[in-house]
Parts: structure tokens; sequence; C-alpha cells
């Protein structure tokens, strides 16, 4: 048997007489640490049941960051988030009719639900429309619209729209046009009504509101809105809400529908409870897929490095009791997962099977040696314990530098991981031992030897190999630095807030296909501003949007849309009056005269006049008008048929809301800007911002490109924050383990070596950097820094060694196992996150995995190399 190492001050340490101790008790007490570690676990089960789960992306940016608040307010308030889409999908080539008195049957019945609050799926019939819109319209109009109706009020225009109708009513379609043409026989409706198209539903969907229902201009899709009465982010409503929904649409489309109508219907729900159903879903899966397939291939692993099948439980036990202890934990405090928190089950497989590859590997190199049991435990307990409780406080450490940051993902991830990270380790240094000394007693009864073997993976050729020639060794390293160091300026950043969502949501697919159809992707900016009172927004929200169309003539913006869809600017509507009033002064808005020059026209074209009296009639009212329409007169209903004939009240909210007492008060109205196609993604227009700047500080925008821009300075910030803390915690640990800053250094410099290499990996496989796989820098700290700490720790154990002892590099080669295995099993963690749905999550697996290979080569390679020049010289 070799003779260990000889005493040095740490051997008096605290440190050391607990671990000593800790081996005496597994030895010992081995069954009363079983007991002990199942009712924690049980206690840990109860703590996990209450965990639940989060899919809000946007719980992963800074909490509390006025901007992101003000984006998050803005959504919840504005962006339909809160809205259930039911879309009935109408076959190619099939009318629209059928499956539009299929939405009159369907709209009723999901309306007696409970879960709903309200279902809108009807514009109502287009007279109605017209009837209620018509005797208002001349509100809407600006300078060009005016001129366009007195054109064609002229009499000789009424005179050929005569014409025009006699022609159209002898036409296949007369039978579907006859009613409108009779309510609008001059044909002002469509100087009128397109107003009534932009705003008629959320994120300004073109609609085709001659059919009365929410169908697309193309014809190809329905749409009922439908107002949940609890939030998507509750998904156990959720669930039942979304069952309940298709129950009612399968009960619906089985009873009314025959093939006689064409072909069936596909009815298909989107929006903002399908995307977090999904997503939920697909956390929950992530977590359990990342983590037992993570558990299955290092437990693989382990077992082909040690060759020994029992051992798979010395394994399994601490890793799975750590876990659950940490999920306990989580019920405990946080109280939920969240998108990027799910991951971290993945990351601490990987992270805590190092504690037993080094822990249990020197118990088979000391076992190997010839020393029994009992000396081998003491010996891995006191030669390789101090080194797994350095490395799990400062990986540790590096971890809750993430609770520094502002992204709150990143903070429970961090702060989980780091906890988990503790959790193993202690498991591993009281329950390995214990089960170890478990597992030699029932061998002695049973007479039996153990199987002794731990595979390097050819770590102990590297590690020769980097001895023997330590210069060359460390040449090539500074050519691979020097080459990473010059690729570092074409690292890509990729900073969409979408981009991190994960592919194939159901929500997500089926709102873009409803932007895709309705002619808008949703993709907009919120310009927000507020006032004393409705009217002072409104006012305020109308010089924003005639501020902003110029920018859409310019081609900056495809699109504005504001409250002066519903309600006119005061100065507009006075203008329209002033208008009105004088062409009835001169005759040339008469009422008298026009309704008498165009019954005429329509008796000269052998039309009865009396079938249009309704349309002559609306029309005479509409010319007659003298008084303006307001936020209050619409909300009282005095004017709601202004609004089309729709629900003022559900219009209004979506442009005019008042604030809470909390937020000051007063009230704020919103000016959608939409860019457009692959557009200002980055950062909002800078004319936008300063059409923000010139409205004053009532005025604000919002938008992703908004919070994009944020993140990639926040996220910058925060990385390298967190990066420098975590370095200095781990500066500090390793100075009080070394005693001496220069081996703490020496610890940290193949580190950063390696992650110099990571980033160069990066930049040569095209993978781009963005605000979650930013913080993987941070994260290999406090993996990497492990492998430097076992390795410095062996040469303390063999630097007395005389020159040229073979021990010194068969005891650096053992170490460099242990060291290869270990981010073998680190990688496998790792690897599990490439299995995630959630891209963000997956470019953190895919970076890590380029770390811990970079961090591993330079522990065994460019260390090795220095500690031996240094010994040499």
């Amino acid at each position: 048997m070799r003779d260990p190492a000889p005493p040095s001050p740490d051997d008096a340490s605290r440190l050391t007489r607990a671990l000593r101790g800790l081996a005496r008790l597994a030895e010992r007490r081995h069954r009363t640490v079983f007991a002990v570690v199942a009712l924690l676990l049980v206690l840990a089960a109860l703590s996990t049941a209450r965990l639940r789960l989060d899919p809000d992306i946007l719980s992963l940016l800074p909490a509390g960051d006025p901007v992101v608040e003000t984006f998050r307010d803005a959504l919840e308030a504005y962006g339909g988030l809160d809205l259930l889409l039911i879309v009935v999908r109408i076959p190619e080539d099939a009318s629209p009719e059928p499956y539009q008195a299929l939405v009159d049957r369907l709209g009723p019945a999901l309306g007696e639900l409970d879960t709903l609050d309200y279902v809108d799926y009807a514009l109502g019939d287009p007279t109605d429309l017209l009837r209620g819109f018509l005797p208002r319209a001349p509100l809407f109009l600006d300078d060009a619209g005016r001129a366009a109706v007195a054109e064609r009020l002229a009499p000789d225009a009424l005179i050929r729209r005569a014409g025009e109708i006699r022609r159209l009513l002898t036409t296949p379609q007369a039978l579907a046009r006859k009613d409108l043409l009779q309510l609008d026989p001059a044909d002002l409706a469509p100087l009128f009504l397109e107003r009534l198209a932009g705003g008629g539903g959320p994120g300004g969907l073109g609609i085709d509101w001659t059919s009365g229902h929410y169908l697309s201009a193309d014809g190809r899709l329905l749409l009922l809105l439908a107002k949940p009465t609890q939030p998507a982010q509750d998904i156990g409503f959720t669930e039942r809400l979304v069952a309940e929904v298709e129950r009612v649409v399968e009960t619906v489309v089985d009873a009314d529908w025959d093939a006689s109508r064409g072909p069936a219907p596909a009815v298909v729900l989107g929006g903002g409870y399908l995307t977090a159903l999904d997503d939920a879903t697909l956390i929950r899966r992530d977590v359990i897929v990342n983590a037992a397939s993570s558990m299955i291939v290092v437990l693989l692993l382990f077992l082909f490095a040690f060759r020994r099948l029992g051992l798979l439980l010395y394994a399994f036990l601490p890793l799975s009791a750590g876990l659950l202890l940490t999920f306990g934990v989580a019920g405990a405090t946080v109280g939920t997962l969240g998108a990027a928190t799910s991951g971290f089950a993945a990351l601490l497989i990987g992270l805590g099977i190092d504690f037993v590859i080094v822990s249990y590997g020197r118990f088979v190199e000391e076992r190997r040696a010839g020393a029994d049991a009992s000396r081998a435990l003491q010996r891995m307990m006191v030669a390789s314990g101090p080194a797994v409780v350095v490395g799990g406080v400062t990986s540790a450490a590096t971890f809750y530098a993430f609770s520094l940051t502002e992204f709150t993902g990143l903070r429970q991830m961090g702060a989980l991981t780091a906890t988990g990270i503790l959790l193993c380790m202690v498991l591993v240094l009281v329950l390995l031992p214990s089960m170890l000394a478990w597992s030699e007693q029932r061998r002695r009864r049973s007479g039996g030897g153990p199987t002794l073997y731990l595979h390097g993976f050819g770590a102990e050729r590297i590690v020769a190999l980097a001895l023997a020639r330590p210069r060359v060794t460390l040449a090539a390293g500074a050519l691979v630095t020097l080459a990473a160091l010059a690729a570092l300026p074409r690292l890509q950043w990729e900073d969409s807030i979408q981009n991190m969502r994960p592919e194939g949501n159901r929500g997500i697919e089926v709102a873009e296909e409803v932007a895709h159809h309705f002619g808008s992707n949703f993709e907009y900016m919120m310009l927000l501003v507020r006032g004393e009172t409705a009217e002072d927004a409104r006012a305020l929200a109308a010089e924003a949007a005639a501020g902003a169309r110029p920018l859409v003539d310019d081609g900056t913006l495809r699109g504005v849309d504001a409250i002066d869809s519903l309600i006119p600017p005061p100065a507009q509507q006075r203008a329209a009056l002033d208008w009105l009033a004088a062409g009835r002064a001169d005759g040339t808005l008469d009422p008298a005269r026009v309704s008498a020059q165009l019954r005429a026209a329509l008796r000269d074209a052998g039309l009865n006049p009396a079938a249009f009296d309704d349309g002559v009639t609306g029309l005479a009212a509409m010319l007659a008008l003298d008084a303006p329409i307001d936020v209050a007169s619409l909300q009282t209903g005095a004017d709601a048929a202004a609004a089309g004939g729709l629900d003022a009240s559900r219009l209004i909210a979506r442009y005019l809301r008042p604030l809470p007492e909390a937020d000051g008060g007063g009230w704020q109205s919103v000016v959608y800007l939409y860019a457009p196609p692959r557009v200002w993604k980055r950062a909002p227009p800078p004319a936008a911002e300063a059409l923000v700047a010139d409205l004053g500080p009532q005025a604000e925008l919002t938008g992703v490109n908004v919070v994009s821009r944020l993140l990639r300075v926040q996220v910058r910030q925060d990385a390298v924050f967190a990066a420098v803390v975590g370095t200095l915690a781990v500066l500090v640990l390793l100075w009080l383990d070394y005693r001496r800053l220069s081996d703490a250094l020496l610890a940290l410099v193949p580190l950063f070596v390696g992650i110099v290499w990571m980033i160069g990996a990066m930049v040569a496989l095209g993978i781009a950097m963005n605000f979650m796989n930013i913080f993987v820098t941070t994260m290999i700290i406090g993996i990497g820094v492990d492998y430097g700490i076992h390795m410095l720790h062996r040469n303390r154990e063999v630097a007395s060694l005389p020159p040229g002892d073979p021990a010194f590099a068969a005891g650096l080669a053992q170490t460099g196992k242990a060291i290869v295995m270990a981010a073998a099993s680190t990688l496998v963690g790792f690897g599990g996150l490439i299995l995630s749905h959630y891209p963000g999550l997956r470019s953190i697996g895919y970076v890590a995995i380029l770390g811990t290979v970079a961090a591993s080569l330079t522990a065994i390679t460019l260390l090795p190399a220095y500690l031996a020049l240094r010994r040499r010289g």
C-alpha cells in the first residue's frame, strides 16, 4: 500500500476533522444516516407537491424595471392577451355562408359556459351597421373624404348612381346586395366603413364588414373572440376552459353540420390561453424529460466508467435525493417553476454527479493500492473531501451570483441550482460513505470481492503527454487562445424575446394564422399617452396619431390605429360640422334638395323610389347632423350607433382606459404603430421616438423592440457583473483554501483560457449569444474551476515527492481521469437542455457543452504542463 502524503496544516483543520468524523459516522451509524435522509425526502416530497408552473415568458425579464413593467402592463391592458381565439377555417372554394351560420350557433353555445365572460362572434347585420353608422359618418372624414361625398351628391352623380343601381339589380348577386343598395343609394358607405374594418377587432384586424361576422377579407377564416373569467396563467382553469370549449365545439359541429353544406370545418383554438397551456405542458415535459434523460445517460456513463452494476445505486440515490430536496426547497420558497428554471434539474444532475465521481474514484484508487475499506473511506474523505467541498462551494457561489442580476428567471434558476449543488455535495459527503460502508459490511459477510475499475477515456495519456512535453503543450494552448481571441469580434448577438419562445406552440401558430388572413401581424408598438380626463387623453392620442401617419407615407410604419377610428378628433369633427352647415346654407348639402334629386333620379331610372325610403331618410339625417360625438356619449350609449352597432364599451377599452389610483389616476390612451414585416426588430424607429419626445412626458413608447434594446444593454451589464462577482467569490474561497494568492489565481487562469476557447468555438459553429446563454460564462466559472481545484489539490499531495518519482505523474493522471469523467457527466447534464423546447435553454446547453469541454481540456493539459515546468525549475 502506498503511504499517504505527509501531514500538512490542512490535516489539522476543522474541515479535515469534520470529514474524518463523517467517515466514522458512515461506518458506525449508516442506518441512522439512511433514516434521517429518508425523513427529509418525505418532507421534500410534500413541499414539492405545492410547486406550480409559470408559463409566462415575460417572467424571464427584469422585474421592477420601468420599461419592462410598462410593456407588461400595456400587453395586459391592450395587447389582446386576455382573449381566447376560436378560429373556423373555411375550405378553399367553399362559400362562407354555411360556416357563418355555424358560427351563429356556436357563439351562443359558448356564451353559456361559466368559464367565459362573453363571446364576440358577429359584427351585426350589415344593414344595422349602416343604419347606425351612416348618420354620424361625416365626422370621420378629412378634407379629401368630404370632397368625395360632395362629388357623389352632385345632381349628375346621383343620376349616374341611379342607373348603376338599376344595372346591379339585374345581376345574379342582386338578392344579396338589395338591402345594402336600398340603405345606401348614394354609395357613401365605402368612403366611411374602412375605419370600421380597421377598428373592428383586436390587432387592427381587416374584417369583411358586409358579412356581419369576423370574416377575413379573403373569406378563409371566421373568428370568435372569447373573454375568459380567469387569467391564462391559472393553468388549472385554462385546462378546464380549453376542454369545455373543445367539447362545445365538437357538440355543435356534430349536431349541426351535414355534408350537403360542404366540407366539414376545422375549428381550432389559439391566442394567449393556448400559448400558456402549451407552454405549461412543455415546461412540465421538459422538467421530466430533461431530468430523466440526463439521469439515465449519467448512470450509463457511470456504469461504463466503473464497470460495476451495483454502483449505479451509489450515483442514483445521492443525485435523486439531491434533486428531490431541491424541488422541496423550491416548493417552500419560490413556489413556481418558470421556463428558465425548468432547466435546473438537468444542470444539477450533470454537476452533482461530479462529487460522486471524484469521491468514489479516490475510493477505488485507494482500494486498488491495497487499503482496506475503512482506510479507503478515511482517505476518500480526507483527500478528496476538501476538494469536493471547495468545488461545491465555489460552484454554488457563481450560481448564487445570478441573484444579483435583474432577470427574474435567471435569478431563480441560479438560486435553485446553487442550492441543489450544496445539497448534492452534502448528500455525497454523508450518504455515499454510508452506502459504501454498508456495502462493504454485506460483502464481508458474503465473502465476495469488489469490482474496482475507473475508465479514464484516455485522460492518463493526455496528462502524461502534457507532463512530458510541457513547453509544446503550452505553446499549442497559446496558439489556440490567440485564434479564439481573433474570432471574438465576430460573435453574433440574438436579442429577440420571441425567439426565446418554444416552437410548435398552438396558441402562437393560430395567432399567426389569424394575423396572416386578417392583414395584421400583431407586431406593433404601443404609444401610450396620459391625461387628467378621458377627453384629455383622447385629444393627445389624436395628436400622436396625426404625427405618426406621415411615417406611414414615408414607409417607416405600415399603419397607425388610434381612438380616432371610433371618435374623430374634436378639430376634425368641428370641420365636418362646419362643412355640413355651409353646404346646407349654399344648397349643395341641403337635405331636402339631395333627397328630392335622388328620388327623381331613381324614378327616372325605372326604379320605385319608395323602396329606397330608409336610405333616403338616413342620408337626409346625415346631412342634417349638427352635434359631435365624444367619449362620454359613447360610454353612456347615447351614440353607440356611431361605433357601427358594435359594443361601444369594448371598442373604447381597446384604445382608452382609466388608470388606477395607485398609478396616479387619470386616463390612458394607446396608439398602435404597425411596423413593416421584419423591420424595426431590434429597436424602435428614431422618428417614432422623436414623436414621443415632442409629445412630452405624458407620452411613452413600448413594444418588443423597445424591451429588446433594453435587454441588450441590461443583459451585458448583468452578465459582466455576475461574472466579476462570481470570479471574486471563487478567488476568495480559493485563497481561504490554499492560503496563497498565486495558487488561487493559478486555478483560475486555465479556466479563463477555456472560456476564451468556448467563445471562439461559438463563432466557428455559428452559435449566437443571447440574453440567456450569455450567463453561461458565469456558470462555467463555477463548473470549470472545480477541475483546477481537483488538479491542484492532488498536486499538493504529490508535490513533496522527489523529482523523477513516477507517483507524481500517476497521481495527476488519476485525478485527470476523474476530471474527464466529471466533465463527461456534466456534458450529459447540459445535453438534457438540448432536448428542451425553449430555444433559450437549448442555447444554454450548447454553449455550456463547449465551455465544459474547453475548461476540462485546459485543466488536464495546460495546468499539468505548467505544474511540470514549475516542478523542474
